[in-house]
């Protein structure tokens, strides 16, 4: 099956740290009110004043402003395993038995927020490196079975590979006497789901970009620049020259299958020189004010999506009742 039928994961944890180590999670919309962020892409953005500044070693039971704006990973899996049943029943009509992918196993942080600002446990780091236990190797995929012209046609809507399979462009062909669904019986299940939309099933393109958006812009703010002079001035000390965490991070000698020892002795002076400066507290602080500043600029559009996304999330509730 193609993977494009499969729902799109959450972008939650969308930006991790250790992007140079883990595939960075990020999904775009399937809303209809998705749209992009008010600031256009470029744009400087304005630093907002942060008067708040917590003391963390982690921020892992942290939540972003953006979070109730995005798929959490449950309701990512009740709309995939919804869509999965609604596919299911839809082929069943036609008169073919067919059984849906289950999905692939993937790293998963245990909240969005865990691995956001890189490593943070000296410990761990120690013994994994800059990737966090189970997310340095890629899980293995089984190969999709081949699937019949028959099927396919009537589970995407279309054999022609010109044509998106399960897009409004497919589908609306005759199959025994019964009308195929547009996008075929992908594309019917998205429908019933409300996860029409380019990405089909993901995280809403606005909600998602403000959380990358606030990310990057984060580490230009004046707070996090100063702290991270002092993180790197403290790695200077453990023999690490590095001018911020990421650059850490995505070192180039850390692309191994396992965590040398300077990978682990590095991993473990970044997670103790954040302890030490309070990186953690002043980063995840300042990531908030450029999301709430985000939200209340797009507070109409966005309540339209956290909408969209409960209403989703009962639908799929309702077929998976039965």
């Amino acid at each position: 099956m193609n993977p494009s039928l499969v729902p799109g994961r959450p972008k939650a944890a969308v930006v991790l740290a250790t992007a140079a180590v883990l595939m960075a999670g990020g999904c775009s919309s399937s809303s209809p009110s998705s749209s992009g962020p008010s600031r256009p892409k470029g744009a400087a953005v304005v630093m907002p004043e942060v008067s708040s500044v917590p003391r963390l070693i982690t921020a892992a039971d942290r939540t972003l402003p953006i979070a109730p704006y995005l798929l959490s990973d449950e309701q990512s899996d009740e709309l995939t395993a919804a869509q999965a049943k609604l596919t299911e029943r839809c082929m069943a009509r036609f008169g073919l038995r067919y059984t849906s992918p289950a999905p692939a196993p993937v790293f998963r942080p245990r909240t969005p927020t865990q691995f956001r600002y890189g490593v943070t446990d000296p410990e761990a780091a120690a013994v994994d490196g800059f990737a966090p236990a189970g997310g340095r190797t890629a899980p293995a995929t089984a190969q999709p079975a081949a699937l019949s012209a028959e099927t396919t046609l009537v589970l995407t809507g279309t054999n022609d590979p010109h044509v998106k399979p399960g897009s409004a462009a497919a589908g609306r062909r005759v199959h025994k006497g019964r009308k195929i669904p547009v996008g075929g019986c992908v594309g019917e299940a998205r429908a019933r789901l409300r996860s029409e939309g380019p990405e089909a099933g993901g995280d809403a393109e606005l909600p998602n970009d403000i959380n990358i958006d606030s990310f990057e812009s984060s580490r230009k703010h004046p707070l996090v620049r100063a702290v991270f002079a002092k993180w790197s001035q403290c790695m200077e000390g453990h023999g690490f020259s590095y001018p911020d965490p990421l650059a850490a991070t995505s070192d180039s000698a850390w692309r191994t299958r396992t965590a040398s020892a300077k990978e682990r002795a590095a991993a473990r002076a970044d997670a103790d020189c954040k302890m030490r400066n309070n990186v953690v507290g002043v980063w995840y602080a300042v990531d908030a004010a450029l999301q709430r500043q985000a939200i209340e600029k797009n507070s109409v559009a966005l309540a339209k999506i956290k909408k969209a996304i409960g209403a989703r999330v009962e639908l799929a509730a309702a077929v998976l009742a039965g």
